[in-house]
């Protein structure tokens, strides 16, 4: 039984420790709800059974109880009204936290149906607790003498626990099935539903009956029976039972510990971030390093030209374009050189609209000939951003099309964000020349481009091909020569 409690005890300083600065989360508090119930119900209905000594022996067999500690607890007298309300509340606190965990973790329902959600959860919840309460039955009974009118109200409860569980289990799954497109979620879901599995079997193995009215008044007034709650399943679970009940707390550990990792993944994201963009540059960084080379010479020896002919105003108008286009090469070669090393995403819950909008602002800024219009969804899309980053690689592609149209008067950038199958979209339109059959395949392959342009290294959709990547994303490319291109980014929702 120490053993118990020390593991006991642990659970509840681990999950303090891991769990206590993200309290503003609702799955949080609703895993903290899960294993509180779970702790209350096993601990309330222990103290419970002291009340009847020749429990000892099922007790000894579960938990190792020595003579002297039953003893002490039989002795001790504990109010039996109050062990059978925390009994109550610890068994509702655990169904009702897993049916909420599963609405937060899964986001399932929209702003308004979640509130309702929790308010249904709160409201089962209060009348459980309530009618089951010993004063509560107490009174009743001495109001309602047709034992049928019980029954029916505790078949009722009990449906609505199981009901409960379906859901909680449904919308879990569901989830893991259907919406996440993100592979840490969507294993940190298939963990979750593993987990919770053996934690509702056991739990019910010990509190299938519960609640459950275990008081009745008796023809004294003032003096009331306690019933014994059954446990015919002993003799045939008993020899297992003390060992699951040791699998179930480092479940409990394990699920907590597993929760957490998602906070750690989110901010160790560069790693893979990081591994993925090397690999595409480790040649390209020493080919930008002797260019920038090269330039630097160049510029070197066209400024001591330019010193030493000055008086030639020919000359000087020559070296001077050499200065202006070294410099602008340079300025490309940096801003690629930006664009190829180590990227860190931050990734944030936001809506997809805050980078489009963040890109927009930027290429107004330039006064671009096109019209530029946006559609944003009527039901905004939450997932995981680092918003600097994708707002970076949307302005890109803003950019390229910007740069397309810009020997057409009637140049036009349509931007539209939409949700499909679990996937959040942002379209980006235009109705410039197009893209050549030949190069669709080819046109995210660093360095790749098709602009006669000392400014343009054929870095920023490759840039942009790696950072959606990198939000587990995907870019397609949509063009007909002619006939104006699109972009479309899918973003896993969350």
């Amino acid at each position: 039984m120490t053993f118990l409690l020390f593991i006991t005890l642990l659970l509840l300083i681990f999950t303090i420790l891991f769990t206590y600065k993200k309290l503003n989360h609702a799955s949080t508090r609703f895993m903290y709800g899960i294993i509180i119930g779970w702790v209350l119900s096993f601990i309330s209905f222990t103290l419970y059974l002291s009340k009847f000594n020749y429990y000892f022996n099922v007790i000894h067999s579960f938990f190792d109880f020595s003579p002297g500690t039953w003893n002490y607890l039989v002795l001790t007298q504990f109010n039996p009204n109050w062990l059978i309300r925390i009994l109550n509340i610890g068994v509702g606190l655990f169904y009702c936290s897993l049916l909420g965990f599963a609405i937060a973790f899964t986001h399932s329902l929209g702003p308004k149906s979640q509130r309702i959600g929790y308010a249904s959860i709160l409201f089962y919840f209060a009348i459980q607790t309530v009618y089951f309460d010993p004063s509560i039955q107490i009174s009743l009974s001495n109001e309602i003498h047709h034992p049928l009118v019980f029954n029916l109200i505790e078949t009722v409860l009990k449906c609505l626990r199981y009901l409960i569980l379906f859901v909680a289990f449904g919308l879990l799954l569901n989830y893991y099935l259907n919406y996440p497109k993100i592979r840490f979620i969507k294993n940190l879901t298939l963990y979750h539903v593993l987990l919770f599995i053996p934690l509702v079997v056991i739990h019910l193995f010990l509190f299938s009956w519960a609640p459950k009215v275990l008081v009745k008044a008796t023809y004294l007034k003032g003096y009331y029976n306690y019933l014994q709650p059954p446990l015919s399943y002993q003799s045939i679970l008993l020899p297992v039972f003390p060992y699951a009940i040791y699998l179930i707390l480092f479940l409990m550990i394990y699920m907590v510990y597993k929760f957490h990792s998602i906070e750690n993944y989110r901010k160790n994201r560069d790693i893979q971030i990081n591994k993925s963009i090397d690999t595409a540059t480790l040649g390209t960084r020493a080919f930008t390093h002797a260019l920038k080379n090269h330039l630097i010479g160049i510029q070197s020896e066209a400024a001591y030209l330019k010193e030493r002919h000055r008086a030639d105003h020919e000359s000087s108008y020559s070296l001077d374009l050499i200065l202006e286009s070294s410099h602008a090469a340079l300025n490309s070669i940096n801003d690629a050189a930006e664009k190829l090393k180590n990227i860190n995403l931050n990734l944030q819950p936001m809506s997809i609209d805050l980078p489009v909008q963040q890109a927009v602002a930027r290429l107004s800024e330039l006064n671009v000939r096109c019209k530029v219009e946006t559609s944003p969804s009527l039901s905004p899309a939450i997932c995981y951003i680092d918003s600097n980053h994708l707002s970076e690689a949307i302005y890109n592609l803003l950019l390229n099309a910007s740069e397309s149209l810009q020997f057409r008067e009637d140049g036009h950038i349509a931007i539209e964000s939409s949700r499909q199958n679990g996937w959040a979209l942002i379209r980006i339109s235009d109705n410039g020349p197009g893209i050549a059959d030949e190069h669709l395949e080819t046109i995210f392959d660093p360095f790749f481009t098709t602009k006669a342009s000392v400014n343009n290294w054929g870095i920023g959709l490759s840039y942009c091909h790696k950072i959606i990547l990198g939000h587990d994303g995907k870019i397609v490319v949509d063009s007909k020569k002619e006939a104006g291109t699109t972009f479309t980014v899918f973003l896993p929702i969350i």
